[in-house]
């Protein structure tokens, strides 16, 4: 993904490439840190972003994935005729309401039940159909309580085929919160001998064995995002957010750039203004913090990041910056996780909050 890139005709604004074969890599490669266990894929929000259709008949095509997770039961449809496949297990892990059941039914969807009232309800209208079971161990967001478990597991009819729960804070691997919640989750799990076992996502993936169980829930770290509170040099970039130069100008001293006049300039400075704004999803918050690769520098965000443009400081290029140049504020020269922590954020909310403006383009 490096080297000289030019914008097209398909664009005048921001686009995100999305290299796909990164994705089957970092997909390979946390199937290969738990051999012999299950690697699924969540592709809520729209593949975090990046595109449900793409993201999963890739997986399902090119890496054999048979297990999806998605939020909600509307996701799970599309997905569902998107893969065109009765194989594939879809998981929804907001589980199902009176109004949804239906869907779940007509596409074959597997639900997360995270309560004693949603299992009774479902065991009784869907006997012996298998679900799957969450149990909070201690995210305090969504599961059954503990004091729940012995009363969803005698339930007649409740046929459990996965029992799963969250780490709140694998984030954090040396935290002692992930060993506390995997014991809890072990004696959880003794009341369902016949079901499968699920505690992590990217996090727990990436933490070891001691975490994998029979199933491992892959989310951001398929996408490229680090699941940690710091980079992991292991996962690929799949997602590179880029911008064309609309016009290239020189500013004075004594002279401001973007609202507010926040930025003052101090000596003759070459400013880069790029098509990409917070009403595309780059955060206003990276406003005088964020970088973008462009040319042979990571330029810096100078002044406020405004709705549809954003300012760069090009002063110290090498070699000329044109317009309809690129630049790439995230994936190339600057990673997401820079990027994100420029902005105050998380590569979670980078890729998700990605606007409907910015064209996905698939590699």
């Amino acid at each position: 993904m490096t080297g000289a890139y030019q914008t097209n005709a398909k664009t005048a604004g921001p686009w995100v490439d999305i290299d796909l074969n990164a994705l089957c890599t970092n997909f390979a490669m946390i199937r290969d840190q738990a051999p012999n266990i299950e690697t699924a894929a969540v592709v809520k929000c729209d593949a975090y972003g990046l595109g449900l259709k793409a993201v999963a008949q890739t997986l399902a095509a090119k890496e054999n994935c048979q297990s999806f997770f998605v939020a909600y039961p509307e996701e799970g449809a599309a997905l569902r005729a998107y893969l065109n496949r009765t194989d594939a297990d879809i998981y929804v892990f907001n589980g199902p309401l009176p109004q949804t059941m239906a869907l779940f039914e007509q596409c074959r969807l597997t639900p997360i039940l995270n309560s004693f009232e949603q299992a009774e309800k479902w065991a009784s209208r869907q006997p012996g159909v298998a679900a799957a079971v969450h149990i909070d161990t201690g995210m305090n967001r969504l599961g059954a309580p503990l004091s729940e478990v012995d009363d969803i597991a005698a339930l007649k009819g409740l046929s459990a085929k996965l029992l799963m729960s969250h780490l709140a804070c694998s984030s954090a691997p040396t935290d002692p919160m992930n060993a506390k919640q995997r014991k809890r989750f072990i004696d959880a799990a003794s009341k369902f001998p016949d079901a499968r076992l699920s505690l992590s996502a990217s996090g727990g993936a990436l933490m070891g064995k001691d975490y994998h169980f029979d199933m491992l829930r892959v989310g951001t770290a398929l996408y490229g995002g680090t699941p940690f509170d710091f980079d992991e040099p292991r996962l690929a970039p799949v997602a590179f957010l880029r911008a064309p130069v609309v016009q290239i100008r020189t500013a004075l001293p004594g002279e401001t750039v973007g609202y507010a006049a926040s930025h003052a300039i101090s000596k003759p400075t070459q400013l880069a203004t790029v098509a990409l704004g917070y009403g595309d999803g780059f955060p206003r918050a990276g406003s005088g913090q964020a970088e973008a690769f462009i040319g042979d520098i990571r330029a810096p965000v100078a002044g406020r990041i405004s709705m549809d443009l954003t300012s760069l400081d090009i002063t110290n290029a090498k070699n000329s910056i044109k317009t309809n140049d690129i630049a790439t504020f995230f994936g190339e020269g600057v990673s997401l996780f820079e990027a994100a922590c420029a902005c105050g954020t998380i590569p979670y909310e980078l890729l998700t909050g990605l606007g409907g403006r910015v064209d996905r383009r698939y590699l």
